[in-house]
């Protein structure tokens, strides 16, 4: 009887804590999208502020799953999500969620439809995030019992980073639960080994790669640990190695008549990682800790990562292979961005829950509590922007009425706000090039890069311009992530600071 009561008792708290990672997320599902507007649609921009989101959504509208049609031409990550994502939009087209077929609704930027087609793709991921946080949920379980799993998985649900990828049409989601799935099932099959674990161990490895190619580097160790701890039987390394072949396979079958083109995608999008421009490098040693940094701001928060930093080490095999493969693929990513620490989160927040799980109960209640307020705080906060007017829509009327159609404005990128290059050409870079010989008419500047503007730049347009138009969002709760100083520039998504610059010579 007491058994029954509290398997009834972690489904509850369970089914709570996903219900709260739900009310953080639906009401976020339509943020960042440009006005549907004539303006906006000439710039053949279909791209959210969560810049790339187009990607999926394009790759997705080419795909026909209804005519077995299912390759998207788009295989820089994998392909998988693409795949989730092409069916669901499909599925609330014919449930009457648009006025007109979705891919209509998307290319032809249709008021209304164009943002409820950006919130169907979204609600892709955020079902995703729910399985990561149940998979949460059971490795903690499996490592130290229910409550560990419990406060792992109240971590993940309110992480601010976890919320901005939920949020989001990205393949990380995907590739986080199924990594989380991979890392349960090793960890299961590293206690106690059986046939059917092997090959579902392989399978979710197979799937994760299939979502996003670097979960190699995640999946590759759990497996290592896992059968070594067999001492790597042939019989379960076949198991492991045939799950993992239909695991990619069923969620990348494209692997099977495109896999040329799809190397030469990817090595394509190699070289355009390792062709960074000298000002954004970031040397390995201070790019990790600028990882950590962020990430007990923005990931876990603080608290947390001091736990997750004690209980790291009592972790086994497949979690310490896990975390081990994410820091590194941090280092290859080369960018500090939140969405490239998400496959790190569900690791991280085991470990703490794990430390914590060693308190006595009162302490363990307030070290809880303590633990989980600040990314809370965070999260709310970010779902308070996410619902305010976006600084770039309040931008781009301004420019509209105040630029001459014509004019170039030097700017960092064509999206935020979404202009027509034919209309308003894309002006020197203000962050790279030196404005002073060409002194350009308009300047638009944004705090979305972690590099300082040109000195000489800011002097220039201290003396020779006038900020025409400046938006930006209040911050609220700062303290939840010691501040916004030097925020990875997809946390800024939401909320940037746009200014617009004109030349005193105009007047």
């Amino acid at each position: 009887m007491r058994h029954h009561s509290s398997a009834a008792l972690e489904k509850l708290l369970l089914a709570a804590i996903l219900a709260l990672a739900l009310a953080l997320r639906l009401p976020c599902l339509t943020w960042g999208l440009p006005p549907a507007t004539p303006e906006v649609a000439a710039s053949d921009l279909r791209c959210s502020y969560a810049l790339d989101e187009d990607d999926v959504l394009s790759g997705a509208a080419r795909m026909q799953p209804a005519k077995l049609q299912i390759d998207p031409g788009f295989y820089r990550w994998g392909a998988l999500h693409f795949l989730l994502v092409s069916p669901a939009l499909g599925l609330a087209e014919a449930a009457g969620a648009f006025d007109r077929p979705w891919r209509d609704a998307y290319y032809n930027l249709r008021p209304g439809d164009f943002d409820r087609v950006y919130a169907a793709g979204r609600l892709v991921s955020v079902v995703m995030g729910l399985f990561g946080i149940v998979a949460t949920f059971l490795l903690g379980r499996e490592l130290a019992g229910a409550a560990t799993g419990l406060w792992a998985a109240l971590l993940v649900a309110v992480s601010p980073a976890h919320l901005l990828g939920s949020t989001q049409i990205r393949v990380d989601l995907t590739m986080v639960a199924l990594v989380t799935l991979a890392a349960w099932l090793g960890l299961r099959a590293q206690r106690a080994p059986t046939p059917r674990l092997w090959l579902l161990l392989g399978l979710a490895s197979g799937l994760a790669l299939a979502a996003k190619y670097i979960a190699a580097l995640l999946v590759l160790p759990v497996l290592v640990a896992a059968l070594k701890s067999s001492r790597f039987p042939a019989p379960s390394i076949g198991r492991v190695l045939a799950g993992a072949g239909a695991g990619l396979l069923l969620g990348h079958p494209q692997w099977l008549w495109l896999h040329n083109e799809i190397f030469g995608q990817i090595q394509e999008a190699l070289r355009a990682s390792s062709a960074t421009p000298e000002a954004f490098r970031i040397p390995a040693p201070s790019l990790l800790a600028m990882n950590g940094f962020n990430a007990a701001r923005f990931l876990i928060g603080p608290i947390a990562a001091v736990l997750a930093a004690v209980g790291i080490w009592r972790m086994p095999g497949p979690i310490l292979g896990a975390l081990g493969g994410g820091v590194v693929s941090l280092v290859l990513l080369r960018w500090p961005l939140l969405r490239y620490q998400l496959p790190v989160l569900p690791f991280l927040a085991v470990a703490a829950a794990a430390a914590m799980a060693r308190f006595p109960a009162i302490w363990r209640a307030l070290a809880g509590a303590a633990m989980i307020i600040f990314p809370l705080a965070a999260s709310i906060a970010q779902v308070h922007y996410m619902r305010s007017r976006h600084p770039a829509n309040e931008m781009l009327p301004v420019i509209l009425r105040s630029v001459p159609p014509g004019t170039a404005i030097a700017r960092l990128i064509a999206e935020m706000p979404p202009l027509d290059r034919k209309l308003y050409p894309m002006g020197p870079n203000p962050l790279l090039d030196d404005l002073r010989p060409v002194l350009p008419l308009w300047v638009l500047l944004t705090d979305l890069p972690q590099q300082d503007y040109r000195v000489s730049n800011l002097e220039l347009l201290r003396e020779r311009f006038e900020v025409v138009a400046e938006y930006r969002l209040d911050r609220i709760f700062g303290w939840a992530t010691l501040g916004e100083s030097g925020a990875p520039h997809d946390w800024k998504y939401t909320h940037p600071s746009l200014t617009l610059y004109r030349r005193r010579s105009l007047l």
